[in-house]
């Protein structure tokens, strides 16, 4: 893999590739290179697609639709933040992931408790439970509860745990500063990029 011999600070990749697709690629690259950013582009936008992308640490990936990518510099811009750590994802699909998120969504985290923060961070990392209790020194019974208390502050729960999990890192994400939404394809205008392979 070229990202093994290069070692590149971001990979620019396609949603489906002639061996593996981009989203077992990106999964590969992570386990060996946690540091790495990766931009895939795709054409799917399917939820499943998406959150399989985005288990794991968030930051620093990027996940970008082909058909409502309308400039190079919306491309340039996602390189960018996820070079900063930061998560890209095209406003279509924080539209979808949104999901059951209200209002509540922008002032949720104020209503967490400090330890429901450090663990809410901690799931933005790709932390597992298990994981969360090591770091922070307490029982993983005490990070399940603290999880499904901010799943309770978010109303996430009428859903299975993997999405609500997603949904409230997402949220987090956009409450600090740390999720970049792409802009939407306006009616009529076409995409910037018509069939991109992998780049590499």
């Amino acid at each position: 893999m070229l990202a093994d011999t290069l070692g590149p600070t971001v990979v620019i990749m396609d949603g489906r590739m002639p061996r593996l697709n981009g989203v077992d690629a990106a999964r590969i690259i992570r386990e060996k290179h946690p540091e790495m950013a990766i931009d895939l582009l795709s054409a799917f936008d399917e939820d499943e697609f998406v959150r399989e992308f985005l288990k794991g640490n968030v930051r620093g990936k990027a996940y970008l639709l082909k058909q409502s990518l309308q400039s190079l510099s919306d491309l340039v811009q996602a390189v960018k933040d996820v070079a900063e750590c930061k998560t890209y994802l095209a406003s279509e699909i924080v539209a979808k992931l949104a999901g059951t998120q209200n209002s509540r969504e922008s002032q949720f985290r104020s209503e967490l408790t400090e330890r429901e923060r450090e663990v809410l961070d901690c799931m933005a990392r790709g932390l597992s439970n298990a994981a969360i209790a090591e770091e922070l020194f307490i029982q993983p019974r005490t990070v399940e509860r603290n999880i499904g208390l901010i799943f309770s502050n978010m109303r996430l729960q009428p859903q299975p745990k993997a999405h609500a999990r997603v949904q409230a890192v997402l949220a987090y994400l956009s409450d600090t500063g740390q999720l970049k939404e792409g802009s939407k394809a306006t009616e009529g205008e076409g995409s910037m990029i018509g069939a991109i392979g992998m780049m590499g």
